[in-house]
């Protein structure tokens, strides 16, 4: 059972292999979605703290003990580390309920699929093989290297911060390069938990993994604007990546992003109807809608609207909302405050645009089994006999 003590935990950010605080002392707070209370205060970092993440990982590429291992002893630390990961999953998928909000069966069931990608990158690691290419020149040589490119900066998102971390993480160690992460201001303190348990206990060279926690744009465009800095990963919204590209740009820095869409549902007559309904509130409801590829909007043939829609909401309408930390629950919060007012705008926009509305349709209170910051399973049908879901 996940424990909701109200003393606040303080934690460190870690960086060069040390736990320290960040340069200015300033903390700020991160809250639990469910009971809305602050829980945990988080290191605020800004630029000096980019500064000495970016310069301990930059050292630790060029003459730590990271490049001097050989492949196999890398993979044999990564392995050391997905070992680490399934004996504390269970602990990091309660800390990622209190800071996310989402539900403990989906966070623990990440957290507890994570060690497969250190065990598959680990296998990757002394494989990472070069080429000999052929030319038509006799006297001349031509082979290709692979190599790794150096300081990686990774900014990853509120919805599943450890696993998209690892999606990022064990490519780049496998390789051999060494890493900063930045985590959103919202949920900071399941990476740190994830770096004290796992990482520090891992045999990681000091500066091979670093992590800076603080505002956006405080810590995210330093990250990602520092000359030793040679690849950025960010997953997050389309306006936030494109700031993220443009600014990579200038210094020609290899860049990867992951963003979310809007993912429709289309469904003929042809369907097996139950099944198709039970896909479409799997798809939307069960993280309170907060994935990448929610599937938001309902495409639906015009001989099965009235049946499908009727069947939506009659299964719908038993969503049970609660405590994200117990099992029994289906939908949870929504995780930051202002996520939650823009679901609420988007309703009343709806509503304003003429969408008629069959299903929710603002905010849940406590009898209703919601809590600080609980949306009702909302249904909206309208123009073109389609169907929006939120």
């Amino acid at each position: 059972m996940l424990d909701r003590t109200t003393t606040l935990q303080r934690y460190q950010t870690f960086i060069d292999g040390r736990w320290t605080d960040a340069v200015s002392g300033k903390t700020f707070q991160t809250f639990d979605p469910y009971t809305g209370a602050p829980w945990a205060l988080i290191p605020e970092c800004e630029k000096a703290d980019v500064d000495r993440a970016v310069d301990a990982a930059h050292r630790a590429f060029e003459s730590g003990g990271w490049p001097k291992m050989t492949p196999t002893a890398r993979a044999k630390i990564m392995r050391r580390i997905a070992e680490l990961i399934e004996q504390h999953a269970e602990h990091l998928g309660e800390v990622e309920v209190r800071d996310n909000g989402k539900l403990i069966s989906e966070m623990v069931a990440q957290t507890k699929y994570m060690p497969q990608w250190f065990y598959y990158y680990a296998g990757l690691a002394d494989k990472i093989q070069g080429a000999v290419v052929s030319v038509d020149r006799p006297d001349h040589f031509t082979y290709i290297l692979r190599e790794p490119v150096g300081v990686c900066a990774f900014i990853t998102p509120w919805n599943s911060p450890l696993m998209l971390a690892t999606w990022k993480m064990a490519p780049a160690l496998a390789a051999g390069c060494t890493v900063v992460i930045k985590p959103s201001e919202y949920t900071s303190a399941s990476l740190l938990e994830f770096m004290k348990l796992v990482i520090a206990e891992s045999g990681l060279p000091p500066g091979v993994v670093n992590v800076v926690t603080g505002y956006g744009p405080v810590v995210g465009e330093p990250l990602v604007t520092h000359p030793k800095v040679a690849k950025v990963a960010f997953t997050g919204g389309s306006a936030t990546s494109a700031r993220v590209n443009e600014l990579a740009a200038k210094t020609f820095k290899k860049v990867s992003l992951e963003l979310g869409g809007k993912s429709p549902n289309i469904v003929f007559d042809d369907c097996i109807l139950d099944d198709a309904v039970s896909g479409a509130v799997s798809g939307i409801f069960a993280a309170t809608g907060q994935t990448c590829i929610a599937g938001s909007r309902l495409l639906l043939q015009e001989t099965i609207h009235d049946q499908f829609v009727e069947k939506l909401v009659a299964m719908a309408k038993t969503a049970r909302l609660g405590d994200p930390a117990l099992a029994e629950t289906q939908v949870g919060p929504v995780t930051t405050p202002p996520q939650y007012q823009k679901v609420l705008s988007y309703i009343d926009i709806a509503k304003g645009e003429g969408a008629k509305c069959v299903l929710g349709g603002g905010a849940a209170g406590k009898d209703e089994g919601g809590g600080q910051y609980f949306v009702k399973p909302t249904i909206f049908t309208g123009v073109s006999r389609s169907c929006c879901l939120g």
